[in-house]
């Protein structure tokens, strides 16, 4: 069986407010208004009096509808029964965020809710939540500090109930301790239900009485992963901890044996014919599943682009067992050596992937891209095809911008569909930079493992066009799905990106006017401004602090049924749609676009309304999810390689400046790591806010964004995944005394320092 680590499953549910009761329970618009208009909390009778509700065969079915709206955060439900709105009372629904010292914040739901601030919450209110719980928050105030203090008012939902952590007994009593230190609570184990572990061993836990202000929360071992965290442990132990499903449900497996091995003709029945189209896939050298390919050919005034995409919905019907895990799953999470597919293997690498010469379904975006790299008109249909060829990034990246004669060789007749491809993305890219689309440096490694499973090395993963064409045609092809669904009001999800949170934005222009940066306000703001910040930030040696601020001040991208645009993309309408195989969001929009292809009529959809909106938001969670999960992995992991160098030097730039030191990464593995001031040469530092610069006072070494480093590998910490530096060569040497005054320092005061 699944292991159902996954937050509350909601039955499926269709239709503007389907829910499954009796038909002629009030809607939860119907509550939502009346209780709008009263004014004080009402109890279930006297809705059901309001609302003309036969007590005796409804009011239970009412009932159940206020509790699940109360479980979702729209409502409220105090100690005496009644029930009122949750904004109505300036309750806000969001998600905990601890510290490993005890205190959290809470980040909402709606980043309006709270202008983009999140919500300070003290350590006795963290007694009663874990890391990742969900809850309804009341504004309590404005600490002394400045930040918004919130207490929690109740639990909508449980984070996922397995953590990992080590085994101890203490005076008497058997505990574990959390790995993630953001799970701040030791879990008490009861006698009898430890499994056998030993102390130090490393364990699976589940959670079994949750945490209050009175108790500790208490569980019991479910699993004996060993006592050390080797490269081949750190996988298994972001699964557990983020409660990632794995295995595949005994029902599942039945409706696999009915997917065919192969195209039947009436599969292809209605579909338009381009197996003779030269399309190709183009991944990286490690892909296994294929869920576009891509044709491009002149045209009039400008390209025809084919983006083909495999029709999964063919495959995966609503309400099925495949379509339960996929939508429990909402993406594939991808590890070094490793993927947690969202469909299983029989369709994600097998008949949804678009392998070279055999038959494939696909669902097309076709699109007519004028010279100024603008899409004049798109049209979709469901087709068959037959990839021409599996190509690499770095493959057509050889015969395209090196030029390598052996490579453009054995591309033969495919080259120049290739040829007209790299031409469009020159078009695309330059209306990308004129629209004012927002461009951030990557900062991505690679893995790379020996023969028995250790690290064999860290190392950076470059982008080259290749990549970056690929992303055009897709964006193109998301566009095209979103203006298209849009057009048509046919519910969906979009891809929503909203513009900066007022008040993150209001510290950024406050940071940046330090930094001599001017940005206009809030309601003026432009994407285009912003990427212009970029673009002349990139010549600056602060240029990685710059992004990074610019970065921090953005909303987090989203999924709803509002469309809202994409403000970092600079677009007005965006969905995901080209890769369906690994992200469920991209399959209820083919499901939605097939609903029109067949002539269905948008307000009948079967997915809308309040079942949509409670879909995004978990594919959003899912989402968030899998990036935590896999971004501890790597870091994990970069601290593990780090161990095997302690004592080693390694040449990096300076990449932040403060008070208490500097950090610097790495050339050859883009490892992140702080040099303490401790670990500099001995004498008083001096932090310079404006200039990010530390200045030693007798020898006068001065330190800044950019500088180029020597560092020694010190220390390393693989919980927290903290790597310690000490500095061997680097910075400035000044004239002893005559360092350079800060603007906070005034006339009387002792200057502040640091002393090594």
């Amino acid at each position: 069986m699944s292991k159902n680590y996954s937050r509350r499953r909601r039955p499926l549910r269709t239709g503007l407010d389907a829910e499954p009761v009796a038909e002629r329970t009030p809607s939860r618009t119907t509550i939502l208004n009346l209780l709008n208009s009263e004014s004080q909390l009402m109890k279930a009778e006297q809705i059901a009096d309001l609302l003309d509700v036969d007590k005796a065969s409804m009011l239970d079915d009412l009932r159940g509808r206020l509790e699940r709206m109360a479980e979702d955060g729209e409502l409220i439900r105090n100690r005496r029964g009644g029930y009122g709105l949750a904004t109505k009372l300036d309750l806000i629904p969001g998600t905990i965020l601890a510290n490993a010292d005890g205190y959290g914040f809470l980040r909402p739901d709606d980043e309006n809710d709270s202008d983009g601030e999140d919500l300070y919450l003290s350590p006795y209110e963290m007694r009663k939540v874990l890391h990742g719980d969900r809850v309804l928050a009341s504004l309590v105030r404005r600490d002394r500090r400045g930040r918004l203090e919130g207490a929690i008012v109740s639990v909508l939902e449980r984070r996922p109930q397995r953590m990992v952590g080590r085994f101890l007994q203490e005076a008497g009593f058997d505990l574990v301790v959390p790995d993630d230190k953001r799970l701040h609570q030791e879990v008490l184990i009861p006698h009898g239900k430890s499994m056998d572990a030993k102390p130090g061993d490393i364990v699976v836990c589940e959670i079994t009485e949750p945490p209050s202000v009175h108790r500790q929360p208490v569980g019991h071992i479910a699993r004996v992963l060993g006592n050390e965290i080797g490269p081949g442990l750190v996988v298994e132990l972001a699964i557990e901890t983020h409660g990632i499903p794995t295995e595949w449900p005994e029902d599942l497996q039945a409706e696999l044996k009915r997917v065919p091995k192969r195209v039947r003709p009436a599969d292809r029945e209605g579909r338009v014919d381009l197996r003779e189209l030269p399309l190709v896939t183009i991944d990286g050298e490690d892909a296994r599943d294929f869920d576009d390919a891509v044709y491009c050919e002149p045209k009039g005034s400008g390209y025809r682009l084919i983006v083909a995409i495999a029709d999964v919905s063919h495959y995966v019907q609503p309400g099925s067992a495949l379509d339960d895990q996929a939508e429990l799953r909402g993406t594939s999470v991808y590890f070094p050596q490793r993927v947690v597919p969202m469909l299983p293997e029989a369709l994600s690498n097998e008949m949804c992937s678009l392998k070279p010469k055999v038959e494939r379904l696909c669902m097309v975006c076709e699109m007519q891209v004028d010279y100024r790299g603008k899409v004049t008109k798109s049209k979709f249909y469901r087709g068959l095809m037959r990839s021409a060829a599996r190509l690499t990034y770095n493959q057509v990246w050889a015969a395209l911008g090196e030029g390598d004669a052996h490579v453009r060789k054995r591309l033969d007749k495919l080259l120049p569909h290739l040829e007209h491809l790299y031409a469009l993305y020159q078009v695309m890219a330059n209306a990308r930079r004129s629209r004012g689309a927002l461009d951030f440096d990557g900062n991505e490694v690679k893995i790379l493992f020996g023969e028995n499973g250790e690290i064999a090395d860290v190392e950076p993963y470059e982008r080259n066009d290749i990549h970056k064409l690929i992303e055009e045609c897709m964006i193109a092809a998301n566009v095209a799905a979103a203006t298209y669904l849009s057009g048509k009001k046919m519910p969906a999800l979009y891809r929503v990106h909203s513009r900066p949170p007022a008040r993150k934005y209001e510290d950024l222009v406050e940071s940046f006017a330090e930094l001599g940066i001017r940005l206009p306000e809030h309601a003026e703001v432009t994407p285009l401004q912003l990427a212009d910040v970029l673009r002349k930030a990139r010549k600056r040696p602060d240029a990685p602090l710059i992004q990074a601020m610019l970065l921090r001040s953005l909303a987090l991208a989203a999924y709803q049924p509002d469309n809202q645009g994409h403000f970092g993309l600079a677009l007005e309408a965006y969905a995901h749609f080209t890769s369906p195989i690994r992200r469920y969001p991209d399959l209820v929009v083919h499901r939605a676009i097939g609903w029109l292809l067949d002539g269905g009529k948008p307000k009948k959809a079967p997915l809308q309304g309040e079942a949509l909106d409670l879909l995004g938001r978990d594919c959003s969670l899912n989402e968030r999810r899998a990036e935590e999960a896999s971004r501890e992995v790597i870091e994990r992991l970069k601290a593990q390689w780090m161990q095997q160098h302690i004592g080693d030097r390694f040449e990096g730039t300076v990449t932040g400046v403060a008070s208490f030191g500097m950090f610097v990464e790495l050339d050859a593995s883009r490892v992140s790591g702080m040099v303490h001031v401790t670990q500099l040469p001995n004498d008083y530092y001096h932090f310079d806010a404006v200039r990010h610069t530390l200045t030693g006072e007798r020898e006068g070494l001065e330190l800044q964004l950019a500088d180029r480093v020597v560092v020694q590998v010190m220390r390393v910490d693989e919980v927290e995944r903290k790597i310690d530096f000490k500095l061997i060569e680097g910075g400035t040497q000044g004239r002893p005394g005559k360092r350079k005054k800060s603007r906070d320092e005034r006339p009387g005061r002792k200057p502040k320092g640091r002393r090594r």
